[in-house]
């Protein structure tokens, strides 16, 4: 591959899809963005509008401006969001249901005892969030799906191959490793389709796309002729975003969700982690479902205008906050339950809205601490590098390494994302990252018996309610 090649990233997340165009070195040269719209219509179902999705895509492209002939490009997008479309028209058939919708859940209890074979197959939990469940939710409730399948025109994955379907001049029915391991039928060791797992929740190979490594030349943009040589989800992308790390690093991408990555070089499944799939090996991830998302959903209940602007302030004042259950997006690793609703452990009322803020922050932190236990069971992780939107926040940042014990250290890059794609793409240069990712600011450990104590009710909380 031409190392002198411009990279497209088209970065496709949750509230928001983004072109950024990178040069030959690395630097963001342009870049457009567009929000999208999530509908929470209730705690358990979560949807987006795949058409949507897609026409902000063609904007971006549109606003990004005129591309270098030599230009590749790249797709980065959510993961686990899943939907059917027509295979003779291309219309989506339904609404995408979100990474964070968990409408299967009561389906896929009957599935309870095949859940460790599941595990060692793909490493990952018997969970709604994943798409095994929402395929069968589809298949099950969806007349137009049900059509779609008898009349033998249905296609169904995860949103990744839907819009490579929609983007590429030859309706190339695909989809990388990374995002097709969340839809809870791959198998991690061959990285396809697992026959075991499809007869298991009876759902036929036909209907779903082909399985095809991160790197690889998947067609041509029709919009603009261009080459997409690598897709891959989001956080995936995220991790290779920073570049060779150093050794006993994890690398926790803090936005709608919140998630702590480590590189492995063997598949692990004996652990309550996600064992997933990086370019060249494997990924052990923490997930917090309840990051952005948790503002969010504190948002609707008391909403504060600017809140980000003041939230720098709270978290340095309010040293007392209550303890908040985070369960917004249902809790995601180690715990794996969506039936605890989002609540405080003692009365809400009397907690002004700064201390409810900074108790929605530290459970965000108190989450990731479990996730990190649950990591250095099988690795040694010293060192964390933050990234996404949340990370901007100093008083996170300083709280995570004072519970940890780790030195936490703010990558100057926040695009990880997009970066990594592109990274990806342009074969792995290693000009890229001549300075190390750890080059930002670094948070050391201090002590904090009050966060500590906080942290030990917020704990002994989650196992009453878990247990």
């Amino acid at each position: 591959m031409n190392k002198y090649n411009h990279i497209l990233v088209i970065d496709q997340g949750t509230h928001a899809t983004r072109a950024l165009l990178f040069s030959p070195q690395g630097e963001i040269l342009a870049q457009a963005e567009q929000t999208v719209a999530l509908q929470r219509i209730d705690h358990e179902q979560v949807e987006q509008d795949a058409e949507e999705i897609l026409t902000s895509i063609q904007l971006v492209l549109s606003r990004i401006g005129k591309l270098p002939q030599n230009t590749i490009c790249a797709l980065t997008t959510q993961r686990s969001t899943t939907l059917a479309w027509d295979k003779t028209t291309g219309a989506a058939l339904c609404m995408a249901l979100s990474w964070q919708d968990r409408r299967a859940h009561t389906d896929l209890q009957q599935f309870a005892a095949h859940a460790a074979r599941i595990k060692n197959i793909t490493g990952l939990p018997l969970s709604a969030h994943y798409g095994a469940g929402k395929l069968r939710w589809l298949l099950a409730h969806n007349a137009k799906v049900q059509l779609a399948a008898q009349q033998n025109v249905l296609c169904m994955g995860p949103l990744a191959s839907f819009l490579l379907w929609r983007l590429l001049s030859d309706n190339t029915f695909c989809v990388d490793a990374s995002n097709a391991h969340r839809m809870l039928l791959l198998d991690l060791h061959t990285a396809n389709w697992n026959d075991e797992l499809l007869h298991i929740f009876q759902i036929e190979k036909k209907y779903l796309p082909q399985c095809l490594p991160l790197q690889h030349h998947y067609g041509f943009l029709q919009s603009c002729n261009l080459p997409i040589t690598t897709v891959c989800g989001d956080q995936t992308a995220a991790f290779h975003g920073l570049g060779p790390l150093p050794a006993n690093t994890a690398v926790v991408n803090i936005g709608t969700g919140a998630f702590i990555l480590a590189a492995c070089d063997r598949v692990l499944t004996n652990t309550p982690l996600l064992c997933g799939i990086r370019a060249g090996g494997w990924l052990l991830e923490g997930t917090v479902n309840g990051a952005g998302s948790a503002i969010d959903w504190a948002q609707q209940q008391w909403p504060v205008a600017e809140l980000f602007e003041q939230l720098p302030q709270w978290l340095n004042t309010e040293t007392s906050p209550p303890i908040f259950i985070n369960t917004v997006g249902g809790l995601g690793s180690p715990w794996w339950s969506s039936a605890i609703a989002p609540h405080f452990a003692d009365h809400q009322d009397q907690h002004s809205l700064p201390a409810r803020y900074v108790a929605i922050i530290e459970s965000m932190v108190f989450l990731l601490q479990h996730n990190l236990h649950a990591m250095q069971q099988h690795l040694t992780i010293r060192t964390l590098l933050i990234s996404g939107g949340l990370s901007r926040l100093d008083g996170l940042c300083q709280k995570l390494a004072n519970l940890t014990g780790c030195q936490v250290i703010r990558v100057e890059q926040f695009e990880a994302s997009a970066r990594g794609a592109a990274w990806l793409a342009a074969g792995q240069p290693p000009d890229w990252f001549s300075q190390p990712a750890a080059t930002g600011r670094i948070f050391s450990p201090l002590a904090d018996a009050g966060l500590q104590s906080r942290f030990a009710i917020f704990d002994t909380a989650l196992h009453k309610l878990c247990d």
